[in-house]
């Protein structure tokens, strides 16, 4: 139990403000304090169980709109029953003796702490970190459900447990929009983080407040999550603000100068819109954007192709693959100076990719066969794809791989049947063309032929002479080639 006073109240690491009556609690120490409370881990000896104890600052004890910001704040997260969110268990307002609240005890890190861990250590957490935003994203849309907005959202107030726990903490700064100001009455008060503030907010035009502030500032994370700072990053507190209130962040960059995803890069600059219009309209949407960037199925850019339309030829330089989303296709490539049809496309199915991955020409022409409506897959999408550290990485992996295998299977075999049909040519040149020999033989000669087979097949010509040789009953007997009986 505590007494009253006991303790100087510069003492933050002791609990030195009184306990309510009635409370009997033990101090543990410490758990963290910001600008306008502290927080501490005590002994609930009634209930047996630990619980955080929130209480405003001593020198703010005294402050009436601090006092009221307190307990509203207890109040908000109270009414926010979600698991997301921390829930309070009981409030004390006495500003007689003391105003302070309990709540959930919340072990791990923040999301800050382990964003400059992994930067620390080299560490690639990009896919980890965005399942917390989109969880983050759940709370806040919740909240915005209530008509509740948050206003202080940054990773420092996003806590992360060791078993997968994940809590959006603070509303000290949250504002039922139902009790915003109007325009007339707006004071102009500024509150909130530079840092990740929008520029309505850092310009104190709280009556211009709503749930796409929320939205920007949730950008503003995710702008931290990829170029490991703040898009608003000034040489002190008073020039960061002045960004702020300008609005206008730099699309984010990593430190080490490699390229970044570009679809979250767009995402996070829309979040991050000075104009609130040219933000998402809500979070479930900004929400929306990042699970499908996560399962790997953003939006592609979409062509539609006329019947006889030739999507990609066969030797051209590859720069885009192609998934079918309406319509069948046809495969094809010359072979031995022929038109030889490969196989038939139908939705769902990919073509192009082996030149994208490889560098390498076009190895068949395709063909619309109807309207043929198709999803373009270029060269930096696949790339991303392909180093996703997910499971939707290991399945394109997997994919692509078997696509290769079945592109490269194809093209030997067709290889194989072009010097096959070098013997067959001969054969029949000789059947046709060809003179008796002696012996009973059937004979023809050898250079005008080897010149007709290159002409025909395109292989080199010493592949032309080892494989006619090769074969069972052809012979090169000085300048003609023989047929045995």
């Amino acid at each position: 139990m505590f007494g009253f006073g006991k303790r100087r109240p510069e003492d933050g690491n002791k609990l030195t403000q009184p306990v309510p009556p009635g409370w009997n609690v033990v101090d543990l120490g410490l758990l963290g304090a910001g600008g306008m409370s502290r927080v501490y881990r005590v002994r609930d000896e009634s209930l047996g169980r630990e619980v955080a104890f929130k209480v405003l600052r001593p020198e703010l004890a005294e402050e009436g709109e601090a006092l009221a910001r307190f307990v509203e704040e207890a109040r908000i997260t109270a009414q926010l029953d979600h698991p997301n969110i921390p829930p309070v268990y009981a409030l004390a307002a006495d500003r007689k003796r003391t105003t302070c609240f309990t709540m959930k005890v919340l072990e791990g890190q923040s999301l800050q702490q382990i964003l400059e861990q992994n930067e620390k250590e080299g560490i690639d957490g990009l896919f980890a970190a965005l399942d917390v935003l989109v969880r983050v994203c759940e709370a806040v849309a919740f909240a915005h459900a209530r008509g509740v907005l948050h206003l202080d959202l940054k990773p420092s107030n996003v806590m992360v447990g060791e078993f997968g726990q994940i809590y959006l903490v603070d509303w000290g700064l949250a504002r039922r929009k139902v009790e915003l100001p109007t325009r007339e009455e707006d004071e102009g008060l500024v509150q909130g983080t530079p840092a990740y503030m929008p520029p309505e907010q850092a310009r104190g035009q709280n009556w211009a407040l709503d749930e796409r502030s929320d939205v920007f500032a949730l950008g503003g994370v995710l702008y931290r999550i990829l170029a490991g700072k703040p898009p608003f990053v000034g040489l002190d507190a008073d020039t960061t603000k002045e960004l702020a209130v300008k609005g206008r962040a730099p699309p984010p960059a990593r430190r080490d100068g490699q390229p970044m995803p570009r679809r979250l890069v767009a995402m996070c600059m829309r979040a991050l819109s000075e104009d609130p219009a040219q933000r998402y309209p809500s979070v479930g949407d900004f929400k929306q954007e990042l699970e499908e960037f996560i399962r790997g199925t953003a939006q592609l850019p979409r062509l539609q192709f006329a019947p006889g339309d030739a999507i990609v030829r066969e030797g051209e330089t590859g720069s885009a693959a192609y998934v079918i989303l309406e319509g069948h296709c046809q495969a094809s490539r010359v072979v031995a100076g022929k038109q030889q049809q490969l196989r038939l496309l139908g939705p769902g199915e990919m073509f192009g990719e082996t030149a994208v991955l490889t560098g390498s020409p076009r190895t068949a022409t395709v063909t619309a066969l109807m309207e043929t409506t198709v999803a373009v897959v270029d060269q930096l999408y696949l790339q991303e794809e392909l180093e996703r550290s997910s499971f939707m990485s290991l399945a394109i992996r997997t994919v692509a791989g078997a696509f290769l295998d079945l592109n490269a299977q194809t093209a030997a075999l067709l290889e194989e049947q072009k010097k096959e049909r070098v013997v067959e040519l001969s054969l029949r040149h000789l059947a046709l063309q060809g003179f008796d020999g002696p012996g009973g033989t059937r004979r023809t000669p050898w250079l005008a032929l080897l010149a007709k087979l290159f002409n025909e097949t395109g292989l080199p010509q010493e592949e032309i002479t080892r494989r006619v040789t090769r074969a069972k009953g052809l012979t090169l007997d000085g300048e003609y080639l023989s047929l045995r009986p």
